[in-house]
């Protein structure tokens, strides 16, 4: 064998192993191998799909879950069944559902179903999710509708962005949201892209939003004017945000009377308490307690915290309060008294049963917090009129969380109240795809509505004047502060 054909055969054996390495390279990076090829890349069967969650509907459960992590098509088969203990093998079969979301149809109102889902791409199907259980409603009390209007809306982000925004919206018969007006806490005039998308309602009083806000869920108030609209939402990554719209009732007006006590004589004072939620500078909640006298001045009972904080005028008037004819709330100073309140209501909207004022600040300090102010009694019920029992929570809610601090949360869920107190949820999610509800609590309540739970010191809670709103105040297990806002349904 000569020198140079000993040559080009080492040459022809050396480009054929790169061939061979680059075809191997090819096959595990891209999966470009035969599927009887031993170099074959095979990810594994994905795990099952997270974050599994569903609402229920007249006749129909709507299902939605996380997409699955791995192979970039999946398709996902759903199965169901009345009894729980789900499987691929004894549950009714969806099959090849594309994108994350699932409408089962054709159920019995009022029976429990029991659903599971897996996801299913060219190395077979995964493992099942965890169960769940909803049960289809007939038709309810609300209606498409009951979104139609004007809305003032006020909205708090804690985590990544924190501030405030707030601002006016109408909402058109097909449930397209158009912002009218807009201000956030940095001054901007323009709302984010899809802050609010077209909204639609579901019988029990859930609302969604479509296309890129389709994270957002909220509950609307079942009482006389359907006014009360929460939500919660992601508002960019790791950002958490709580929406709190307020309808503008037609032939409502507002005045002076609505924010000030009536005297001795009549009701006394105007009592209130306000629950609240701070993020960016401070992540704490606040609690507190006063009330506003016939002069619309408001002395502070009682002020809490997860941290200590002065009481303001140290039980003394401490501001003035204002109300325009359209239920825009003010809170001023009153000069020379000392010490004062850290935040103060700026912009406040009432409700239209005046019951209820919202509002979105910054605080003396540069923390941005949300306020929800509640009356205990109307300016003109007699205190002896107004009394709070247990059995005034009963019913079932619409609850939506957020908590700040150093883990930012959202959560929403159904929880269910016995005549009792006890409570529990039937149904729970929150933006770290958590679907293990809280445990069961039992709550208390006074001749004042507001409630407590002896196993948890930091709970603050208040069942509204009308006995369907309940908004409470508490510190997380991990230590967060939490704003919960509750619906009856």
């Amino acid at each position: 064998m000569t020198g140079k054909s000993a040559g080009n055969r080492i040459e022809k054996g050396w480009w054929s192993y790169l061939v061979f390495l680059g075809a191997l390279a090819a096959c595990l990076l891209i999966g470009a191998c035969s599927d009887g090829s031993q170099w074959r890349y095979d990810p594994g069967i994905s795990a099952p799909p997270a974050a599994f969650s569903a609402t229920s509907g007249n006749g129909l459960v709507s299902l939605h879950w996380q997409p699955a992590t791995g192979a970039a098509n999946f398709v996902y088969n759903v199965y169901y069944a009345t009894s729980p203990g789900v499987t691929v093998d004894n549950g009714a079969k969806i099959p090849d559902v594309q994108g994350t979301s699932a409408t089962v149809t054709g159920l019995t109102n009022d029976v429990t179903y029991y659903f599971v889902v897996t996801a299913v791409d060219a190395s077979g199907e995964s493992k099942a999710s965890v169960e769940i259980a909803s049960a289809p409603t007939p038709p309810g009390p609300f209606l498409q509708s009951d979104l139609q209007g004007d809305w003032r809306f006020t909205a708090l982000v804690s985590g990544a962005g924190a501030g405030w925004m707030r601002g006016t919206v109408a909402i058109d018969a097909a449930g397209n949201v158009a912002v009218t007006s807009f201000l956030d806490s940095s001054g901007g005039a323009a709302a984010p892209a899809n802050l609010f998308t077209t909204m639609s309602i579901l019988p029990d009083g859930t609302v969604l939003q479509s296309g890129a806000a389709a994270g957002f869920h909220g509950n609307l108030s079942a009482n006389l004017f359907k006014d009360t609209l929460v939500g919660i939402a992601a508002s960019g990554a790791g950002s958490r945000l709580m929406a709190i719209l307020q309808k503008q009732v037609s032939g409502v007006t507002f005045s002076s009377a609505d924010i000030k006590g009536t005297g001795k004589l009549v009701a006394g004072p105007l009592t209130f308490v306000y629950h609240q939620i701070a993020s960016g500078a401070n992540q704490e909640w606040e609690y507190a307690a006063g009330q506003i006298g016939q002069d619309q001045s408001a002395t502070y009972a009682s002020v809490k915290a997860p941290t200590a904080r002065q009481l303001p005028a140290a039980g003394g008037k401490a501001t003035s309060w204002s109300i325009t004819a359209d239920g825009i709330v003010t809170e001023t100073p009153i000069a020379g008294v000392q010490p004062q309140p850290a935040a103060l209501l700026s912009h406040g909207v009432m409700s239209a049963d005046k019951m209820t004022v919202v509002g979105a600040m910054t605080d003396a300090n540069g923390a941005f917090v949300l306020r929800i102010v509640q009356m205990i009694h109307p300016p003109s019920t007699l205190l002896t009129a107004t009394s709070y029992l247990p059995g005034d929570l009963l019913g079932s809610y619409g609850v939506n969380s957020l908590v700040s601090g150093a883990n930012p949360l959202w959560a929403y869920g159904v929880m269910n109240v016995d005549a009792a107190g006890q409570a529990g949820f039937s149904s729970y999610l929150n933006s770290n795809s958590v679907l293990t509800a809280p445990v069961a609590f039992t709550l208390a309540v006074d001749q004042q509505g507001a409630l407590t739970d002896a196993a948890d010191a930091s709970y603050n809670g208040k069942l509204s004047f009308s006995k369907d709103l309940l908004v409470s105040t508490r510190t997380d297990a991990a230590g967060g502060s939490a704003l919960d806002i509750s619906l009856k349904k």
